[in-house]
């Protein structure tokens, strides 16, 4: 049967974000070499044919999955930092990012570094990505008074921090991560928290993860 004629099918009850899930889901579990239409198709209990007509093809389904992540683990960062009024509203919104991984996904993060190491191309739309996410940190230091090259080598310090948190895979209790609230701060940022601040984010995190 070719693309053509199985894009003719009449469309499956599976929309095209159930299939970007589901491709989201092995590359996340698998890797890249597993999102295979034929697998996917599988997976999902329909025929190829639901597929085309969501896709034109495995590479734009490929670029579907980059773009997802893009728009996801980025965009959570980007509007988090945007709308903060203060420094103390923009960090910690920036560790709520981070920690609930309902918006900001380290697994596939991962999953696109993995990856990265087999596709050149990917490699450099992964060092893109982190440049941006840096100079949006950057640009939230700026905004509250730092220079450069403080401001950008602050951003790169509380980026790849994290990055490698993920990377090493650490965990820790949630209370234990919390009591260093005001360590993180005070080494990310050079100024003290407001103690009232880190109270209330402290209490809204146990509530949160209770």
């Amino acid at each position: 049967m070719t693309a053509s004629t199985e894009r003719s099918e009449k469309p499956r009850r599976h929309s095209r974000e159930d299939w970007l899930e589901t491709a989201l889901a092995v590359l996340i579990d698998s890797g890249i070499e597993d999102v295979q239409i034929t697998r996917l198709a599988t997976r999902m209990e329909v025929t190829r044919g639901s597929f085309y007509w969501h896709f034109t093809d495995r590479t734009d389904l490929v670029d579907a999955l980059i773009d997802a992540w893009r728009n996801h683990n980025t965009g959570v960062m980007v509007d988090a930092l945007e709308s903060a009024e203060t420094l103390t509203e923009g960090i910690l919104r920036l560790f709520s990012v981070w920690v609930d991984h309902g918006q900001f996904n380290p697994k596939l993060d991962q999953a696109m570094r993995d990856w990265a190491r087999r596709s050149e191309e990917v490699h450099t739309i992964i060092v893109e990505e982190d440049d941006r996410r840096i100079e949006t940190i950057a640009q939230f230091f700026r905004r509250f008074g730092y220079q450069d090259p403080e401001a950008f080598i602050r951003a790169r310090v509380i980026y790849f921090t994290q990055v490698s948190y993920y990377a090493l895979e650490i965990r820790e209790p949630m209370d234990r991560r919390m009591s260093f609230l005001t360590a993180y701060f005070r080494c990310f940022t050079g100024q003290e928290m407001d103690e009232a601040a880190a109270q209330d984010y402290r209490k809204r995190m146990a509530e949160e993860w209770s």
